[in-house]
């Protein structure tokens, strides 16, 4: 009789520790249920900002190609301007660019954004002394010969640097390393 009640005990005490266990697995499942895996949500973030920050990537190179003062040169030089109308249309250009695709700031880092500002204030920087060593009646091809001239001077111009800063925060979103204020 004892060994039935000793085995009666046992399957008792089996039964109410998988019923704890099933109560407290389910409880377990029901209450993460109810919240998105961390990991979920952010591959959820990154299928809509991914996007929207290679195309603020993409923007910003194009406006940098454009600032290049070889680009902006073919562009905007036209044979009957003078060096002073060159200038200001130069640095009107570049300013106009800036102020269309300056929303794209808020995709980047904020080091990438500051060196695109920098590439921005160097190129105006470049056009403006340029402009200021021609002579006050000198014709655009003078102002292009003195641009040319500036730009050969310098190993790496400041939208190279800014390009290849725009280049790393590409590779970043790739590599999961990219952070906003980095």
């Amino acid at each position: 009789m004892e060994y039935l009640a000793f085995s009666l005990i046992k399957i008792i005490v089996t039964i109410g520790l998988l019923f704890v266990s099933a109560i407290l697995l389910l409880r377990y499942y029901f209450t993460h249920k109810k919240q998105p895996l961390p990991m979920l949500q952010q591959n959820e973030e990154q299928k809509i900002i991914l996007p929207l920050r290679l195309q603020a990537c993409e923007r910003l190179v194009l406006y940098l190609d454009r600032i290049a003062i070889n680009n902006l040169i073919a562009r905007i030089n036209k044979p009957e301007m003078n060096a002073h109308q060159l200038q200001a249309a130069m640095v009107s250009s570049v300013r106009e660019e800036f102020e269309y695709n300056l929303s794209q700031q808020l995709y980047i880092s904020t080091k990438s954004w500051g060196i695109i500002k920098n590439a921005k204030e160097e190129t105006i920087r470049i056009i403006n002394t340029a402009s200021m060593n021609v002579a006050e009646n000198a014709t655009s091809s003078e102002m292009v010969r003195m641009l040319l001239d500036q730009i050969l001077k310098k190993e790496s111009s400041a939208v190279d640097i800014a390009l290849e800063e725009v280049k790393k925060e590409i590779q970043g979103y790739w590599d999961g390393k990219s952070s906003r204020n980095a």
